[in-house]
């Protein structure tokens, strides 16, 4: 198997992942993919990604994502990470690194990527 049929395999493999966990969420408006997503992420950053993206990227915890799009069909997630004290506190650079990879990393559509630090602050925020 090329390089290129394994990733595509892996890529389709991941958004059946994706899809069966946000399906079965249940009647609650937001699935917490968690550190399983992350690990996921994380792994697509590390084969695709720049070095100051997979430093960054190795700070991500958790995905949070909606079970379905909004009526508008824009996607909107929410990454958590270890960073603390804000914007200040020198998560913002690292933070629009993830956003960005983030972007790259989802498969279509449109959407909003939101990046917190670790208190819940809001560090970086990207529309793709």
């Amino acid at each position: 198997m090329g390089m290129k049929t394994q990733l595509a395999l892996n890529a389709t493999v991941g958004l059946l992942l994706i899809g069966v966990v946000s399906a079965n969420a249940g009647s609650g408006d937001t699935t917490v993919n968690g550190s399983g997503s992350a690990d996921r992420f994380k792994a697509f950053v590390n084969t695709h990604g720049t070095s100051a993206e997979r430093a960054a990227v190795s700070h991500v915890t958790e995905v949070h994502r909606p079970s379905a799009p909004p009526g508008g069909g824009t996607d909107a997630t929410d990454l958590r990470t270890d960073f603390s004290g804000g914007p200040p506190g020198g998560g913002t650079g690292p933070a629009r690194l993830i956003a960005a990879a983030f972007a790259d990393w989802k498969y279509g559509g449109r959407g909003r990527v939101t990046v917190y630090d670790s208190a819940g602050e809001v560090l970086d925020t990207r529309t793709y």
